[in-house]
């Protein structure tokens, strides 16, 4: 059995696998995001088996076209392709949703690729508006608000 553990991690250390993983066709400052310094800015890594293999960052950011301080934005979530579908992802994003729900969040956000729908669906994630391009990719907003996902 793999053991999956999540840890806090530096932004430093999330932006190789963001790179390769999110980005591999773009120079690797591109995984550089805005806030990532910023102090309430948490970035997680997944590690299997002591490795590290997964990241996700999350800022206290409302959606676009908000101002309620009480969303926050989940962003350049990348799990290593050999080790997906290992629970990696799964892990990592409730940890996500754990830690911003305990700094006073009600909802959780992000801007998730479209081949990405189903997994966020399964966490409680729901699609917000229109699919739109970004980065060469289509993309949807998608929300979830940060208590218990729906049965």
């Amino acid at each position: 059995m793999q053991e999956i553990e999540i840890r806090e991690v530096s932004a430093e250390e999330t932006r190789l696998l963001r790179s390769a993983i999110l980005r591999p066709q773009q120079p690797n400052e591109e995984s550089i995001y805005p806030k990532d310094d910023a102090p309430d800015t948490l970035h997680l890594g997944a590690y299997l088996n002591g490795e590290l293999v997964g990241v996700a960052s999350v800022y206290n950011e409302p959606p676009p076209s908000e101002t309620n301080g009480d969303a926050w934005r989940l962003r350049g979530m990348a799990i290593r392709t050999d080790v997906q579908r290992r629970g990696c992802g799964r892990a990592l994003l409730e940890r996500c949703i754990d830690d911003v729900r305990a700094r006073g969040a009600t909802r959780l956000w992000c801007n998730a690729r479209t081949t990405a729908v189903g997994f966020y669906q399964a966490l409680g994630f729901s699609v917000q508006g229109e699919e739109f391009a970004r980065d060469g990719y289509p993309h949807v907003m998608m929300l979830r608000k940060t208590g218990p996902p729906a049965a």
